[in-house]
């Protein structure tokens, strides 16, 4: 793998562990995110409402630096409601069927619809065109939209069977409850703090929910990045794997998983991306591990989950990664050293501490041979402690 791209891969993952941060029990969402950004694929996600689903889609857009089309669909919801009204001027000059577009959902990046499965035929019928071909069509035109992925959620999967085929396109599935006993605490704490900034930034809640040009140096994901890791995909090499995933869909369908031909073929795209965030040019039997996000009915996960455990494959905790020593080295741990320099408050230079206090815990906790690498990281650790003391002094240090 070159590289430059290998660098680009990391610091995306990366950019997803930062956004875990903000917030509680939702790494295994922001995961799928990433993954499916770059394979350029769609998330079904199953549960209630109030389980911030949308202020964590409209921070994952943030770092991308868009804006995500965002609808609540009902069995009511015209078909004007997601791409946008008749050109009445141009249908009583020219007679020409035309739909105004802009600030809809033809011209979204990212989007987000609530309730998927309650919209009309009529609705569905235009959804699967463009989610499946990335096409609008409009009168006698047809128009190429920049759909990247569109993340749809539901109380539960219909049984419909004329939902099944609009179903299957959402390649990723998780399901989303709230959060546990002990982690309400984190919730509330974490959530009044997100808060706060919302407010501070836009204490009238007229913005644009873009991030702020400090911010976008900080955290965005360019276009031109995200692109060339999305076609660095094709590049990842999982003929390693094969022969492993041919098996494991055999036991799939000897125990009578619904697991259609489409979806046995598309899932290669998420080892792949799964590969490439690591920083490796070749699928490892590692990433078969995201079959666990691929089940078309939520009552096979448990049998798929158990299946792939049979086959080897480590299927980990929600949001568990092992990262290389490189990744934390030579990406997080030089980032540090990049922003550190150009910190210009209190908050930043604390922010750079408490991100190497976690990267010395990462390596006690995954890397305990490696005493030179933490040595390196402790020593960064203090250069920043000495740093914010020669500037501030040690009130509000600690």
């Amino acid at each position: 793998m070159d590289q430059a791209v290998r660098l680009l891969a990391l610091g995306y993952t990366n950019r997803l562990d930062e956004l875990k941060q903000h917030f509680v029990g939702r790494d295994e969402v922001v995961d799928l995110l990433g993954l499916a950004s770059l394979c350029q694929e769609h998330i079904l996600v199953i549960g209630p409402p109030g389980t911030a689903k949308t202020g964590l889609l409209d921070r994952f857009c943030q770092m991308l630096d868009t804006r995500p089309f965002h609808y609540l669909l009902t069995r009511f919801t015209e078909p004007a409601e997601l791409f946008g009204p008749l050109n009445i001027e141009r249908f009583q000059q020219e007679s020409v069927f035309e739909v105004n577009t802009e600030g809809m959902l033809p011209e979204a990046r990212m989007a987000f619809l609530d309730e998927v499965f309650q919209g009309s035929s009529a609705i569905l019928n235009t959804l699967l065109t463009l989610i499946n071909e990335r096409t609008f069509h409009t009168g006698r035109k047809i128009v190429r939209t920049p759909l990247i992925t569109l993340v749809g959620s539901s109380n539960e999967i219909p049984a419909d069977p004329v939902l099944a085929a609009f179903s299957d396109r959402f390649l990723l599935r998780c399901t989303l409850d709230y959060v546990k006993d002990d982690e309400v605490d984190d919730v509330l704490t974490l959530g009044w703090r997100n808060e706060q900034g919302r407010i501070a930034r836009d204490p009238l809640g007229e913005g644009d929910g873009r991030l702020t040009e400090e911010d976008r140096t900080r955290v965005s994901v360019s276009p031109h990045d995200l692109r060339t890791l999305q076609r660095a995909v094709a590049d990842v090499d999982v003929s390693d794997i094969r022969r492993g995933y041919t098996r494991i869909l055999q036991d799939f369908r000897a125990e009578g998983i619904a697991f259609s031909d489409r979806r046995a073929v598309r899932a290669q795209k998420v080892f792949a991306a799964s590969a490439l965030l690591a920083g490796r040019g070749r699928a490892a039997v590692s990433d078969l591990a995201h079959l666990v996000h691929l089940w078309t009915d939520p009552r096979d996960e448990p049998s798929i989950r158990r299946i792939v455990a049979d086959h080897g494959v480590p299927v980990q905790e929600t949001g568990v990664r092992i990262r290389e020593l490189f990744e934390i080295l030579q990406v997080d741990l030089q980032e540090i050293v990049a922003r550190r320099d150009q910190a210009d408050s209190r908050e930043q230079l604390h922010e750079l501490m408490r991100r190497t206090q976690r990267l010395a815990a990462e390596l006690r906790r995954d890397h305990p041979a490696e005493h030179e690498a933490l040595r390196t990281v402790q020593r960064e650790q203090r250069t920043t402690v000495e740093l914010f003391r020669e500037l501030y002094g040690d009130e509000g240090l600690y």
